[in-house]
């Protein structure tokens, strides 16, 4: 296969992504910075995109180089681990993440998006804005992870830009349109038994637990308000909470926009397996549905299953 043929299948491919001419025009300027003119010339294959270029419109708008280059398959496809290191980041990690959050910001203002997120662990959109339950999450991280360090929890810093780039995760997640989370009903017994194990072990003192005890606190009042709203304070934007005994391996993600789907089956604490083929996005679909089907909705209806689960997750936080 020729250069020009995969320049052309690479153009094909961005107009059925963005079929408006003038959407994907704008769209590619948006991304590259240069004219429309000289767009519209690598369009009319009047000048080619250069390789940086393809990379870069290829990452932002999720199309994936290895099916234009017909390494992939019907059942075999390509996914992405990025891996991130919350301690001791290089700037390769920041890299990644922001990223990850430019993803969010692209597509923050977009009027048809949705986050579903399922499993056994409390989201990061949601704990990102707290400090302490972070740096536990970064403490378990680093004491199994072949990155990490066997450090106790006093140890565990956060860079500040590291800390400015969490806090805007959670912030672009909650411009998203409409959140779902499928979550086992022992989400924070699981988060609980790890702090109760680090403290064992006195990697955690005394004073700590109970710092975090505090944040677990503020979430789960956090969480209920949503929960009994169906919304997120700041930006009125619909969220469903469905809760269960989904006995879930592990997290699944799928973020979802106009012209951008990314799934991800959530590894390693802070990482995850991503791509933006359909195949990989529908069976992430298909198992966060059955899980669904295996909780209850607790946000806006089901209040008594509501006050039964917050009142059982307040006993759980009160054992710390």
């Amino acid at each position: 296969m020729s250069e020009i043929h995969y320049h052309q299948d690479f153009i094909t491919t961005l107009q059925q992504k963005i079929p408006q001419r003038a959407a994907l025009v704008n769209t590619i300027s948006d991304i590259l910075k240069i004219d429309k003119d000289a767009i519209y010339r690598r369009l009319h294959g009047k000048a080619g995109f250069s390789f940086a270029e393809i990379a870069l419109i290829a990452r932002r708008l999720g199309i994936s180089l290895d099916v234009i280059a017909g390494i992939d398959t019907a059942q075999c496809k390509s996914i992405r681990l990025a891996y991130t290191k919350h301690i001791d980041p290089s700037e390769v990690d920041y890299i990644m993440f922001d990223e990850y959050i430019n993803a969010l910001k692209f597509i923050k203002d977009e009027p048809d998006t949705r986050i579903i997120d399922g499993g056994n662990l409390i989201p990061t959109y949601l704990y990102f804005d707290y400090e302490y339950i972070t740096r536990l999450y970064m403490l378990n991280w680093s004491q199994n992870s072949h990155f990490g360090r066997r450090i106790p929890f006093h140890e565990v810093i956060i860079p500040d830009r590291m800390r400015t780039s969490q806090i805007q995760s959670c912030y672009y997640a909650r411009h998203i349109k409409s959140t779902t989370y499928v979550w086992d009903s022992r989400i924070f017994e699981q988060f609980v038994s790890t702090v109760k194990f680090y403290a064992n072990v006195r990697l955690i003192n005394a004073e700590d637990v109970a710092m975090i005890k505090n944040e677990l606190i503020t979430l789960l009042n956090v969480i209920e308000e949503i929960a009994v709203t169906g919304k997120y304070k700041d930006t009125g934007n619909e969220v469903f909470i469905y809760t269960g005994d989904i006995h879930a391996d592990s997290n699944f993600g799928y973020i979802e926009s106009k012209n951008m789907r990314i799934s991800q089956y959530k590894a390693f604490v802070f990482n995850a397996f991503s791509s933006f083929e359909s195949l990989f996005a529908n069976e992430i679909i298909s198992w966060l549905q059955a899980a669904q089907r295996l909780t209850t909705l607790i946000s806006v209806s089901g209040e008594k299953t509501r006050i039964d689960f917050f009142n059982a997750q307040r006993e759980i936080i009160d054992s710390l």
